[in-house]
């Protein structure tokens, strides 16, 4: 009799055990980790980024550090068009033109040639002309080295850790390097770029007369999937540039956009034309098997964010939530189908330098251990800074948390009439304390080699002990 019931019992088991497995077989997972597309590349490092939630949609060896060759000249042309006018006059140094390798890319332009800052980006862009890069740093910085400089700032402003780049070309050397997500970061910064983008909508360019060339020489874009005759052409591509060198192999930054959204795709040490093949793979991945899905109410709460903010001291006590907003529709990035369930969030204070001015936190929403959405919190001065100091009849009964923009509206129209608009100044004012208050933060931080993800952890202790001392 005990032997048969044991045998029940292990048939009873055996049954359950045989359920759960049927049940987990059949049960379609919501998890991004479970159901996030992967694809093969040759490319030894690859990455595909949506660009508007900062997603990262795919990656192969991302942060590993690369020789970029020409993708470079993206940088490039950003820092030449924050800083100069296209109809500048840049004059072509004997040093630009031969400073170069033998039978590199070049636009055929001669020592002493003067051509236009717009000429000048359309051989550096679709030709990959050496000597243009070498002439527009001359004429931005005063020499390669100082331009150099000024793209290193720039990329440490979009948040770019693994570069450090040594010229303006991408001819190699040693010390000019980049990752795949560096170059994913300055592929979305270009896409953000009118000027960029008008250039690069172009498949070919007339340069002004040259010695070499007094007809002109005309320029053609070289990305192959930028161009419809090509068994490469991809009509989603609307940007992108090519590279070469023997060192670093092929490489290839990518925009693109289908149906409202943009991507950014980089492969690099990579084959020809693999290149392409990779890159198309990278954009299909993107397009065809992700979504952006609009973040759904409850998971961004702005008066939890507000107290979040005052107990992390990042805004003064009176903030309200009110005072708080996003410059956008947030969005996060998923594979199609994918659940919303699981969300989270985390505040990063440490900002990059390419954040909005009045900017005080960046909220990174994660599923599973993978960023999905990224965007930056925003603080308006309230109506009590717009209105202090004018006169208390001139007032006008309202919250104190109002929004900037509601509060101009209500004060134009209580005192527009009487002469002067008060209380800029103090707009001005509140915002360069939310600056003060964020470099504070950093500092705080760095003096205490302290992480912010550590800096968060010892917060979230001091809560847990407070919460525990009063129950």
């Amino acid at each position: 009799m005990r032997s048969a019931g044991i045998r029940r019992r292990r048939g009873l088991l055996c049954q359950i055990c045989l359920f759960l497995i049927l049940w987990i077989a059949l049960t379609p997972f919501t998890s991004l980790a479970a159901d996030w597309p992967t694809t093969e590349l040759t490319a030894q490092a690859g990455i595909v980024m949506d660009v508007d939630t900062g997603a990262v949609l795919f990656e192969k060896n991302m942060d590993a550090r690369m020789y970029p060759a020409s993708i470079t000249k993206v940088m490039t042309a950003l820092v030449v068009l924050e800083n100069c006018d296209l109809d500048d006059k840049v004059t072509f140094s004997h040093d630009a033109v031969y400073n170069v390798d033998t039978g590199s890319s070049n636009a055929q332009i001669e020592e002493g040639d003067v051509l236009s800052v717009s000429d000048c980006l359309y051989a550096l862009l679709l030709k990959s002309a050496n000597e243009a890069a070498n002439a527009l740093a001359e004429h931005v910085a005063g020499s390669r080295e100082a331009f150099a400089d000024m793209m290193n700032q720039e990329a440490a402003k979009l948040g770019c850790t693994g570069t450090h780049f040594a010229n303006p070309s991408g001819l190699f050397d040693t010390n000019h390097y980049t990752t795949a997500h560096d170059m994913a970061l300055i592929g979305a910064a270009a896409m953000n770029s009118k000027k960029f983008l008008e250039i690069e909508d172009c498949t070919s360019h007339k340069l002004a007369a040259t010695k070499r060339v007094p007809e002109g020489n005309t320029v053609y874009m070289e990305h192959k999937m930028l161009l419809r005759g090509s068994p490469y052409y991809d009509e989603r591509v609307i940007a992108g540039k090519t590279g070469y060198t023997k060192d670093a192999g092929n490489t290839l930054i990518t925009m693109a956009k289908s149906d409202g959204r943009r991507l950014v795709s980089v492969v690099l040490a990579d084959k020809n034309p693999y290149h392409y093949i990779d890159t198309k793979a990278l954009l299909d991945l993107g397009f065809n098997q992700t979504e952006n899905q609009p973040v759904k109410d409850g998971i961004y709460d702005k008066d939890a964010i507000a107290a979040r903010l005052i107990a992390d001291t990042i805004v003064s006590d009176n903030c309200k939530a009110a005072d708080l907003r996003v410059e956008k529709k947030m969005y996060v990035s998923l594979p199609k189908g994918s659940s919303q369930d699981g969300i989270s969030y985390r505040l990063q204070y440490n900002l990059e330098g390419s954040a909005p001015a009045d900017a005080v936190a960046r909220i990174d929403y994660y599923l599973d251990d993978a960023v999905v959405g990224k965007y930056y919190i925003q603080k308006e001065p309230s109506i009590s800074v717009i209105l202090r100091d004018i006169p208390t009849g001139t007032k006008v009964a309202v919250a104190a948390t109002i929004s900037t923009f509601t509060a101009l509206m209500i004060f134009g129209f209580a005192v527009f009439g009487g002469g002067t608009l008060l209380g800029i100044k103090n707009i001005h004012d509140d915002r360069k304390l939310s600056r003060r208050m964020k470099e504070k933060r950093a500092q705080r931080l760095k003096d205490m080699q302290m992480t912010e993800e550590e800096f968060r952890e010892l917060v979230e202790k001091k809560k847990q002990q407070k919460s525990r001392k009063k129950t």
